[in-house]
C-alpha cells in the first residue's frame, strides 16, 4: 500500500486514524495485518473476483458448508473464529480487515466485529456496499469499525457490469454514504482493468463531490476470475500514475479530507519519489524515507490472509499456497518465527529476487516488485510484468 497524499503533503493524512505503531517496526517477525474472508457468500457476482465468490454454491446457507468440485468445504463456525481471534490478540494484530464474498451476509459478523474490538483489535470492513442500509452502519458505528471500504468500479453501467447485477451502483454508493453519515472513516476501492480505466477521473469527482476520505486504488491482480487478459497495459499504467500524481498535488491543500492510495504494485512508490524529487528535493527525502519504512511488498510478513475455511495465505490473492489451516496449528504458531519455506523467503524476498530488471533495479530494497504476480508471469522471483519505470530510472543503462 502506497500512501500517495502522504507522500505528495510530508506528512500524515487521514491515514493517522488507521495507522498503528507496531506496523513500523522492522522486524520480520512482527504481527500483521489480517485479511479476513468471513464467507464464501455474495449477492453479486464480480468478474475480477479473486475469492470467486457466488461459485461456490452458495445460493443458500447450507450450513456453512461449500462445494467445488467433488470437495466439501465448511466455514469457520462463530467459536471458532472468536478462539482465532484470541490468538491474534495474543500477538498484538492490530487490524482485522472483515472481507469476503460479501462479509455482511454472514449472520454472526457484527457478533465478531464486536468479539474483535473488545479483544484490542480494530475491525475494518471491506464490502460491495449494497447491503449497508441506515440500521446496518448505525450498528458499525456502535461496535467501533475503524474503516469501511467500498468497491466502486466506474460509472454506473460500467460498475454494474462488473458486478453482474443492474443497481449496484446506486445501491453501493447509498451504502458508502450511509456509513460516511454515521461517522464511520470510508473510502472508495477501485480495482482498474482495460475496462474502467477511463472512469478513474469520474469515480475520484464523484468521491471529492460526497467529501469521501479516501480513494484506493487497486492494481489487478490475476487471481480468481481475473487474469493478464483484462489488465491494463504497462504504457498505460504509467499514464494513470502520472496522472493520479497530478491530481494528488491538486488535492495537497485538501489533505485532511481526500487521501488517494495505491495498492499491490510497489513500483508506484518509487514511480512517485522521482516525481517528487522534479519539484521538491525536500519532500522526496521525507518521502524517501517513508517508502523504506512502508513501501515495498508486504505479503507474508505485514499482511497476511485467512479464508472462510480456515487457510492461511500469503495475503488475499494467494489462494493456490496454503501454509496451514487453523484449525489444525494456530496462526500465531504458523506466522511467528515460521518454518513454512515461502514464508522465510518472502521475508528476506531481497535475497532471491532475480530477472533482467527487478534483479539488477537500485530501489529493490524500496520495491522488490510484487511477488505474486511475478508468479503468475511465470518466476516467483522474476521480473514484475506490471512495473513500468524505465531502465534508466532504475539503473540499468
Amino acid at each position: 500500500m502506497i500512501v500517495l497524499s502522504k507522500m505528495v503533503g510530508g506528512e500524515i493524512t487521514v491515514s493517522k486514524k488507521l495507522t498503528y505503531d507496531k506496523l513500523k517496526t522492522p522486524d520480520k517477525d512482527v504481527a500483521p495485518v489480517v485479511v479476513w474472508n468471513a464467507t464464501a457468500k455474495c449477492n453479486l457476482r464480480c468478474i475480477h473476483c479473486y475469492a470467486d465468490a457466488s461459485s461456490m454454491n452458495n445460493n443458500s446457507h447450507n450450513n456453512g458448508i461449500y462445494a467445488r468440485g467433488n470437495i466439501k468445504m465448511k466455514e469457520l463456525t462463530t467459536n471458532e473464529v472468536k478462539s482465532l481471534i484470541d490468538d491474534l490478540s495474543s500477538i498484538n494484530v492490530p487490524v482485522i480487515l472483515f472481507s469476503g464474498g460479501e462479509p455482511l451476509m454472514r449472520e454472526d459478523i457484527f457478533e465478531l466485529m464486536l468479539y474483535a474490538k473488545n479483544k484490542g483489535i480494530s475491525p475494518s470492513l471491506s464490502t460491495n456496499g449494497t447491503l449497508i442500509d441506515n440500521e446496518s452502519s448505525e450498528i458499525l458505528k456502535k461496535i467501533g469499525v475503524s474503516y469501511v471500504g467500498v468497491s466502486l468500479d466506474g460509472v454506473r453501467e460500467t460498475n454494474d457490469r462488473f458486478r453482474g447485477l443492474k443497481g449496484a451502483f446506486d445501491k453501493a454508493l447509498e451504502g458508502l454514504l450511509n456509513a460516511k453519515n454515521a461517522g464511520i472513516l470510508t473510502g472508495i476501492r477501485f480495482t482498474v482493468t482495460k475496462y474502467n480505466i477511463k472512469d478513474v477521473p469520474y469515480i475520484l469527482d464523484l468521491l471529492v463531490e460526497n467529501e469521501i476520505p479516501r480513494f484506493c486504488l487497486y492494481h489487478l491482480v490475476p487471481s480468481g476470475r481475473a487474469g493478464f487478459k483484462d489488465d491494463i497495459s504497462v504504457k498505460e499504467r504509467r499514464e494513470l500514475m502520472e496522472w493520479l500524481f497530478k491530481k494528488s498535488i491538486e488535492l495537497r491543500d485538501d489533505k485532511e479530507k481526500i487521501e488517494i492510495l495505491t495498492v499491490d504494485n510497489p513500483a508506484d512508490g518509487v514511480f512517485f519519489y522521482l516525481k517528487l524529487r522534479e519539484i521538491d528535493e525536500d519532500i522526496a527525502e521525507k518521502a524517501l524515507e517513508f517508502l523504506k519504512q512502508r513501501g515495498g511488498d508486504s505479503s507474508g510478513y505485514k499482511i497476511a490472509d485467512i479464508d472462510m475455511f480456515g487457510n492461511v495465505h500469503p495475503n488475499q490473492f494467494w489462494w493456490d499456497y496454503t501454509i496451514g489451516n487453523v484449525r489444525d496449528v494456530s496462526f500465531s504458531k504458523l506466522w511467528i518465527n515460521p518454518t513454512d519455506p515461502l514464508l522465510i523467503k518472502l521475508r528476506e524476498k531481497t535475497r532471491y529476487i532475480k530477472g533482467e530488471r527487478c534483479g539488477r533495479c537500485r530501489f529493490k530494497e524500496l520495491c522488490g516488485g510484487f511477488r505474486l504476480r511475478a508468479l503468475r508471469a511465470g518466476d516467483l522471483w522474476g521480473d514484475d510484468p506490471s512495473c513500468y519505470l524505465k531502465d534508466d530510472e532504475i539503473g540499468i543503462t
